[in-house]
């Protein structure tokens, strides 16, 4: 249950992010599914391939007094948009690394409001 939680959560979340970032669209019909399908995509890549990331990218993290990890955040979001476009052949596209950025604080923030766990 709390899995079903937190997809639904990210998928509110990324249609406020995509709402509100001009650059960030949905691509498929109907746009419920391409919302949920991406939130799906994304809370997989962030149980199973960001902590991965974070662990071998620990140095620079440290070197970098954390803000590497926002540049990982930006990677985690491309990752779920090109694995979510290629496999249902819909999601949210963003485009830009700055907006791509702005709709990782999105969903973030969003999410953890409606009670998602990371």
């Amino acid at each position: 249950m709390r899995a079903l939680t937190s997809v639904v959560a990210t998928a509110i979340a990324a249609f406020v992010a995509v709402a509100i970032i001009p650059s960030a669209q949905v691509v498929g019909q109907p746009a419920w599914a391409a919302y949920l399908g991406f939130a799906l995509v994304l809370c997989v890549v962030n149980a199973i391939v960001k902590p991965v990331i974070k662990l071998l990218s620990l140095p620079v993290t440290i070197l970098t007094l954390g803000l590497f990890s926002f540049v990982i955040d930006v990677l985690v979001i491309g990752l779920a948009s090109n694995i979510s476009l290629d496999v249902f052949g819909s999601g949210v596209v963003v485009r830009g690394f700055w907006s791509t950025l702005l709709v990782a604080f999105i969903v973030s923030f969003v999410s953890g409001i409606l009670g998602a766990k990371d």
